[in-house]
């Protein structure tokens, strides 16, 4: 599902990392979690899968194409 919603322990399985070092992250370090989705009046932790997806394309590094690579 494209808008699927996710919870923390969906982000943890889906990043490989534990979901106590992804709310470690939001507090010191935003830029290593992909941007939450903010409920009005709760303190749920989501995220819409879309916007990880993008964050983690965001982060792919491409490597140059050379002549032993074709």
């Amino acid at each position: 599902m494209e808008n699927s919603i996710l919870d923390l322990a969906d982000l943890a399985a889906l990043l490989g990392r534990s979901p106590e070092t992804i709310k470690k992250d939001i507090k010191r370090n935003r830029l290593a979690v992909p941007p939450r989705l903010h409920i009005p009046g709760t303190r749920l932790l989501r995220w819409r899968r879309v916007d990880v997806e993008a964050w983690l394309a965001s982060y792919v590094e491409s490597r140059p194409v050379t002549e032993e690579s074709k």
